[in-house]
Order: C-alpha cells, then sequence, then structure tokens
C-alpha cells in the first residue's frame, strides 16, 4: 500500500518456496529444538563468482540509469558503493595458506579496459538451486573478499534461521577472518554469532585442490548433518 517508496530491500524477489523461511513455514516453536534437531531447519548457502558477467562503463547514470534498487536480487546500488569507498582499502586482500586458488589470485584480477565490473558475485540457496534476496553484486577487482562479505552478509539479514551450512571453494581461508571483519562493518551487516550457527564447507568438486587438512576439515562427506549437499549450486546456475 505505500507504493514504491515503502518497498524494502529483497521484498520483490521470488523466494525458494523449499528454504526454511522464519515466520512462514517453520514451526512456531522452532528456535526451542534442541542443538541436535536443529538441522531440520538448517538454510544451506553456496558462494561463488563469475568473471564472465562483465558490464561495460556506461557514459553516465543519467543516460542510462539503473534499473536496480535492490529490490530483488542485486544489493542497492548505491549503498553498496557506499560500503566499499569506506571499506575497500580497510580490508586487505588475502595470502592463502592453502593451495594456489584462483579464487584468491582474481582477487588482483580488474575486468580489463572499458569494464566497471570484473564479474559478479552470489549467494544462493545450495539444496534448491535458487537465488537469494539481496545476495548478488559486481565484482571491481577480482573475488575480493569486502565484496563478498558483503553480499553473504546482506543475504543472511533477510528471512533467515540460525542454522547455517555455508558452501565456497575458499571458504578454508574466507571464514578466517569473517568475524574479524564483520566487526568493523556497519551494525545493519552484523551476525549475532551468540545465536547463529555457521558451519563452512567446500563444494564437493573443487575440494579435492585442497591440502589435506582441508580436505578433511572442510568435507561435505564428512561434516555431520548435510545429507548429500555437494555445495556446487552456483556452478549449476552459471552453467
Amino acid at each position: 500500500p505505500s507504493g514504491v517508496s515503502g518497498t524494502k530491500g529483497g521484498e520483490l524477489a521470488l523466494l525458494c518456496l523449499a528454504c526454511p523461511h522464519p515466520g512462514k513455514n517453520l514451526p512456531k516453536d522452532w528456535q526451542e529444538c534442541p542443538p541436535k534437531e536443529r538441522w531440520r531447519h538448517a538454510l544451506f548457502l553456496g558462494i561463488d563468482a563469475n568473471f564472465r558477467l562483465k558490464r561495460l562503463h556506461v557514459s553516465n547514470n543519467e543516460r542510462d540509469p539503473s534499473l536496480n534498487h535492490g529490490y530483488t536480487y542485486f544489493v542497492h546500488d548505491a549503498t553498496f558503493n557506499e560500503f566499499l569507498n569506506e571499506y575497500n582499502k580497510r580490508i586487505p586482500d588475502d595470502t592463502s595458506t592453502c593451495s594456489n586458488h584462483d579464487a584468491i589470485k582474481s582477487a588482483s584480477i580488474r575486468g580489463g579496459k572499458g569494464t566497471a565490473a570484473s564479474g559478479v558475485g552470489t549467494i544462493e540457496c545450495s539444496h534448491h538451486d535458487m537465488k537469494r534476496p539481496v545476495s548478488l553484486g559486481d565484482l571491481q577487482k577480482g573475488e575480493r573478499y569486502v565484496n563478498m562479505d558483503y553480499f553473504f552478509l546482506s543475504s543472511v539479514q533477510f528471512d533467515s534461521p540460525d542454522t547455517l551450512v555455508v558452501s565456497y571453494d575458499i571458504a578454508c581461508q574466507w571464514s578466517r577472518n569473517l568475524f574479524k571483519q564483520m566487526s568493523t562493518y556497519p551494525p545493519d551487516l552484523h551476525i549475532r554469532q551468540s545465536t547463529k550457527s555457521i558451519t563452512f564447507a567446500v563444494p564437493k568438486f573443487h575440494l579435492p585442490a585442497h591440502r589435506e587438512h582441508c580436505q578433511i576439515t572442510y568435507s561435505l562427506n564428512f561434516l555431520p548433518r548435510v545429507g548429500r549437499t555437494d555445495g556446487e549450486a552456483p556452478e549449476h546456475r552459471w552453467a
């Protein structure tokens, strides 16, 4: 009834009907489940980036305006750019302690001459291959943590339960400093660690490229209560 001006971020996105949504398809007492049964209400998320989805520089916003205002799947451009202006130089590129991953190497790759974005990052439901509201956005210089942090934290603020299983091809590296970096971000991007249970994993196809410790610690074959999840949902959508 309040029209466009009253539309909140992600409200126009089509939700995954099979994923858990507090207040929609979960039991009223779902938060009272004992720890050993919380897997029933877990949300499975997959993270990835696509560097073929480059975007050329537009002449100017007046002549070629953006149609994205954060109402569906992409994050709000203006808010995201303000975040990058503030934190882009404060969040350093990482040095891998695992294998020589392409995603970490690509952190310093630019999109090429005449491009405004070097690719697109995504957070999506990894059980049903559905995009999540306010969970996609542009990459300006490869797959930097500051970008992927924003997409992930934006996604989990929207309609997510307390138990998350998150798969990412560099989860062993990205998860190490996620919460430390999060503490420096604006409060609306914070996760209450006292109530959120997050399990990090590496997708099955990507796992053999990791060192032995990661192959054991982050394997979806060994993690409890994840079923036969492969964690490769974003790759399905890119294909």
